[in-house]
């Protein structure tokens, strides 16, 4: 049994070395490690090279023009060679024992996948836990498939390919995502939606076995007006397959009660930019999301009950509101006047 480990780089020579030798370390199984050079123009290109010259058993590079982390990674799964696949990007590391526990949960529970929990950390030092609250080596299969599928739809929790070891098989290596307008934002979001769906058998470790990096210097760290050109995305593919996996009302409802929440988030992100830092004005973006299928099916579908505290059940059918009627200038009062009040809490 061959693994890969797949790392996407991309301008980060500060980190590579500790994100390599953190694999290199790996025991428990025969591996390989692709470097995809998504056309860095530091030297991490080189540093690649490099280690391919000092590991020529184990490392292998792919250098290419830039096109994103969504394209880089998908580039490493039609160039990986193992039976197993492990995402890792070159900005964060992972604990010396991922490969000997996925080995060991491969072995026992015959899974698709192994899905593993993490850590945050930062460049000070400080460590964070992720929000996971499932039991370790809990299984997802055919009879409680809608409960790892609830997570997918109701939390960003699960959505990272870098705390998933996947079977080979059920990785459709020459799926083409080329035209879905997504760079490096939501990319692993819509990714696992095929995955969750053709893996079978699933097994959770409560393990923090990957460490992500939290901060300016992480490949996804800022909020910009790509996240919501990506969430119009991610957001139709999601849809498609709450249908194809059938799930419950009260689930459907859930998930579009939490999206009008991630809307109202970033709209609330958009009225604190200044005029110059958005790609057109606010009038257009409020415009844009009021004619968008994904806003009117949340106004349809939104149910307070399942709003995720007290405030947003108040807060978030206004928003919806102002933006179903394009009142800029109503709602360009009402986070001000929330800013305020909550200035003061």
């Amino acid at each position: 049994m061959l693994f890969s480990f797949i790392v996407p780089v991309y301008n980060t020579s500060q980190y590579l070395e500790r994100c390599i030798k953190s694999i290199l370390c790996q025991k428990g199984a025969d591996f390989e490690i692709l470097l995809i050079d998504d056309g860095s123009t530091d030297n991490s290109g080189e540093m690649c090279d490099q280690y391919a010259k000092q590991y020529p058993d184990i490392v292998r590079v792919i250098h290419k023009e830039n096109e994103g982390l969504l394209l880089t990674r998908r580039r490493g799964f039609r160039g990986a060679k193992g039976d197993w696949f492990i995402n890792v990007d070159s900005d964060d590391y992972i604990a010396p024992n991922l490969l000997e526990s996925v080995v060991k949960a491969i072995d026992r529970y015959e899974p698709d996948m192994v899905m593993y929990n993490f850590l945050y950390f930062n460049d000070s030092g400080e460590v964070f836990p992720s929000r996971i609250k499932i039991e370790n080596e809990t299984i997802f299969s055919a009879e409680n498939k809608e409960k790892v599928y609830a997570y997918r739809l109701l939390t960003d929790d699960i959505n990272s390919l870098c705390m998933k070891a996947l079977n080979r098989e059920i990785v459709d290596i020459d799926a083409d995502y080329h035209d879905c307008g997504i760079r490096n934002m939501s990319e692993d979001a819509i990714q696992v939606l095929p995955l969750l769906t053709q893996a079978k058998k699933i097994v959770y470790l409560s393990d923090p076995l990957y460490q992500y990096r939290k901060g300016e210097g992480s490949i996804t760290s800022d909020t910009t007006y790509e996240n919501w050109m990506a969430a119009k995305t991610c957001f139709l593919l999601t849809e498609k397959y709450a249908e194809k996996w059938n799930v419950k009302n009260k689930l459907r409802h859930q998930f579009y009660t939490h999206n009008a929440e991630v809307l109202s988030n970033f709209l609330r992100w958009v009225f604190r930019q200044v005029d110059n830092q958005l790609p057109k004005s606010i009038d257009s973006i409020v415009h844009e999301i009021n004619m968008h299928p994904a806003f009117q099916r949340c106004m349809q579908m939104y149910q307070k009950q399942y709003a995720k505290t007290a405030y947003l059940k108040l807060s978030v059918p206004r928003i919806m509101r102002y933006v179903q009627k394009e009142n800029v200038k109503g709602l360009k009062r009402y986070f001000a006047l929330e800013g305020k009040v909550l200035s003061h809490i």
